[in-house]
């Protein structure tokens, strides 16, 4: 602080003040969205292996024994009949 007077130093010392704030906010939100983008990838990772780069081949909880048409305990019909 060099030159000025009382009232130039107080302006330049809250300037600097609020430049800190600014900067610490905008890498808070940047450290926010960064997070934010990660475990988004990471839920899709998890519901939808074969899309984004999923280790996995196949969409998880598929069941490796049964594959095709999924078969009624009873029938139906009934529910149906007029």
């Amino acid at each position: 602080m060099s030159g000025g007077g009382v009232f130039t130093d107080i302006l330049a010392a809250a300037g600097r003040i609020f430049e800190v704030m600014v900067e610490g906010h905008w890498e808070t939100v940047g450290m926010l969205f960064d997070s934010l983008g990660k475990g988004t990838m990471r839920i899709n990772r998890n519901a939808y292996g074969n899309l984004g780069g999923g280790a996995g081949g196949s969409l998880r909880g598929s069941s490796p024994e049964v594959s095709g048409f999924a078969v009624p305990t009873k029938a139906i019909e009934s529910k149906f009949a007029k």
